[in-house]
């Protein structure tokens, strides 16, 4: 990724993060809609109201993106943990955002 699109993602208040951003963001991060929904444990629908513009992105969704997206890491595809039933996710440096 391009110094130019980190600052793209990047020029934002976390508190006023777009659509537009947020989709920048899931690009850059390589991440599905829905992945970010479980992620986020919101449904999917949420997670493409964001990416529309149709509902307010939340300022931890907001600044959870910006870390991943700054500190340049990937998170893993989720497996469910049979002890919770839970998405485990794993944290990975990116090489392809660097």
């Amino acid at each position: 990724m391009d110094d130019l699109a980190k600052t793209d993602i990047m020029a934002y208040r976390p508190d006023s993060m777009d659509h537009k951003q947020y989709r920048k963001a899931l690009d850059a991060l390589e991440m599905s809609q829905v992945a970010a929904g479980e992620l986020f444990e919101v449904g999917s629908r949420t997670s493409r109201r964001w990416a529309l513009g149709e509902a307010r992105i939340p300022k931890a969704v907001a600044m959870w993106l910006e870390l991943l997206v700054k500190k340049q890491l990937k998170l893993e595809v989720p497996v469910i943990n049979d002890d919770s039933r839970r998405f485990v996710w794993t944290l990975k440096a990116n090489s392809k955002l660097e």
